[in-house]
């Protein structure tokens, strides 16, 4: 039986979407694949991302580099590093000499958006946080493979107009699964009916409506 793997080689973010280049890799042949995928980033796909601007800042030389330190990275707030975004990130290289290079955006106070690319950097370069990046990397490219490969897709609110008054909100929950979503519905008169029809609907999807007080 043949076994395939597949290496993350590139990753990007965009309107809540990813981008993915990976290498496939059979018994036999070595195929680099190139997918945009259509489902939206699941919270934790986001979360590791955003764990690499310190990464970001450090190889970048910013000013808030100077909050970082050995002390403080395992557990910094990545809350104070709000204005700026991790686009992506390469994976290039093999063994020893494998690294990353980071690439992002800084939004400045004169609210135009300064684009980074941090310079590649090898796990075993004297970057004095490389462990730390290299286990980053593998955190955001395991997230990536359960993305592609395993559906862990997050979920967006939607909204359907039925007409132009007033607003109801219901909770969409699943209770094995702990996934939650909203739906907007809008409507006056006939609000209770279609919320009536979608109980309807859902019935026997394990999916229960609840309404938001």
């Amino acid at each position: 039986m043949e076994v395939t793997k597949n290496e993350i080689s590139k990753a990007t973010i965009k309107n809540d979407r990813c981008n993915v280049i990976f290498k496939e890799n059979t018994a036999t042949d070595i195929n680099t694949v190139n997918k945009d995928c259509s489902g939206i980033i699941h919270a934790d796909l986001l979360a590791s991302f955003n764990r690499m601007k310190v990464h970001l800042v450090m190889l970048c030389e910013q000013p808030e580099m100077s909050l970082i330190s050995h002390a403080t990275i395992s557990d910094f707030d990545i809350s104070q590093l709000d204005n700026y975004v991790i686009t992506g990130y390469v994976i290039g290289g093999t063994d020893e000499h494998e690294g990353v290079t980071i690439i992002g955006q800084k939004l400045l106070k004169s609210g135009k958006v300064l684009n980074l690319i941090a310079p590649f950097t090898k796990y075993e370069d004297d970057y004095e946080f490389s462990e730390e990046l290299g286990q980053d990397v593998q955190m955001c490219s395991y997230e990536v493979d359960q993305y592609l490969f395993h559906d862990k897709f997050g979920i967006k609110q939607q909204e359907f107009e039925f007409d132009k008054a007033n607003e109801a909100t219901i909770e969409l929950s699943n209770a094995a699964s702990g996934i939650n979503g909203n739906l907007i519905i809008k409507g006056h008169g006939k609000r209770k009916k279609k919320l009536e029809e979608l109980e309807t609907v859902l019935e026997g999807s394990g999916l229960v409506l609840e309404p938001v007080i």
